[in-house]
């Protein structure tokens, strides 16, 4: 019974003090005025001024202060991309040639000699052809692998200039970027409708590019071979080098740049002998037998030889001696003496006077 008694009391007492807790419910949050933001006036504080708006706050003084600029943007390009766009040194040879095109040159002469042994292309040919058409490529300004760094385009083909053809556009301006009209390309001016034909890989890269000197020099080379031409006879070096410009004037200049590179000179101007007729060209028309030859005009720019003047003789006194700038004296077994002309001779006796006729005489 007491323990009993015990248990009641012990229930009695929690249930009164959780009945207390729920009485007394959760302790009000701490009061509004800790706040460290102070609230507005209220509408006890006097008028400002203003109905309705608050005051704005003072704004801080802004003063000139200097303006330092971000760092600038660099893209730096893969290792491959900027190894090509680099330009080469540019290292002169003993001829003046930079020796990266002179290689190119070389190559092209080796690649022939096993193509086609019987053209005897040859290095200082293709010297003498670059150093016309692009300066050896612009005096090599290339990359290390050849390739110029700018286009070298000649001039538009659209007849404007003295001399030049129309000739109309032929790759779309893939190469020489005008689609209207061709222009010569790379460091030996290749036309792109002729570098369709000749195209060569002379670096073996992959790629035929009529701006990279090996390519364009290994093109010049089989451009120059076509036809069966033997290169080693000089008529048919002559009839080759003009496939580039068909001007005799133009192909001296190539030859004698190609003798200088080839003795280690300079060119020095000479004559270049005549070129054969190509095949299918008319000859030049043989006289009819039995007709006279048509008469040859003589060369304006040369004068007619002019006979010396003798010295002047005056009548009655011997030839005077020459003395300066005498001409040759002629082949004769001797010279005859020069005496004193004789005088005038003695005056006729003047005529007799007419006389009138006697008067008959009269018959008497």
């Amino acid at each position: 019974m007491r323990i009993r008694g015990m248990l009641a009391v012990a229930g009695v007492a929690l249930v009164g003090s959780v009945t207390a807790a729920l009485s007394i419910g959760t302790p009000p949050p701490p009061a509004l005025a800790e706040s460290s933001t102070p609230l507005a006036a209220s509408s006890d504080d006097p008028a400002t001024g203003t109905v309705g708006l608050v005051a704005p706050a003072a704004r801080p003084s802004r003063g000139p202060h200097a303006y330092t600029p971000p760092a600038p943007v660099t893209f730096e390009p893969p290792p491959a991309v900027a190894e090509k766009l680099s330009p080469m040194p540019v290292s002169l040879s003993a001829l003046g040639i930079p020796e990266l095109v002179l290689s190119a040159y070389r190559a092209a002469e080796s690649t022939l000699a096993v193509e086609q042994p019987g053209c005897g292309v040859t290095w200082h040919l293709l010297a003498g052809i670059g150093r016309i058409e692009s300066g050896h490529a612009g005096g090599g300004r290339t990359d290390a692998a050849g390739t110029t760094l700018t286009p070298i385009l000649g001039p538009v083909l659209n007849g404007s200039l003295a001399g030049n053809n129309v000739v109309s556009d032929t790759d779309g301006g893939k190469l020489d970027g005008d689609p209207k009209f061709d222009r010569a390309v790379g460091p030996m001016q290749f036309l792109p409708g002729t570098w369709a034909h000749y195209a060569a890989d002379g670096n073996g890269d992959g790629v035929s590019d009529p701006n990279n000197v090996f390519d364009a020099s290994l093109a010049a080379a089989r451009y120059l071979c076509s036809g069966g031409l033997n290169l080693r006879d000089s008529a048919q070096e002559v009839r080759a080098v003009l496939r580039y410009n068909n001007s005799m004037a133009y192909a001296a200049n190539v030859l004698a740049w190609s003798a200088a590179y080839a003795g280690g000179g300079t060119p020095t101007p000479g004559s270049i002998p005549e070129v054969a007729p190509e095949p299918g060209k008319p000859a030049e028309p043989t006289p009819t037998p039995g007709k006279p030859a048509p008469a040859v005009l003589a060369d304006a720019a040369t004068p007619a030889p002019v006979a010396p003047t003798p010295p002047p003789l005056i009548p009655g006194l011997p030839a005077l001696p020459c003395l300066i700038f005498c001409p040759p004296a002629p082949a004769v077994p001797a010279a005859p003496v020069v005496g004193i002309a004789p005088g005038p001779g003695p005056a006729a006796p003047p005529a007799p006077a007419p006389q009138s006729p006697a008067p008959p005489t009269p018959v008497r």
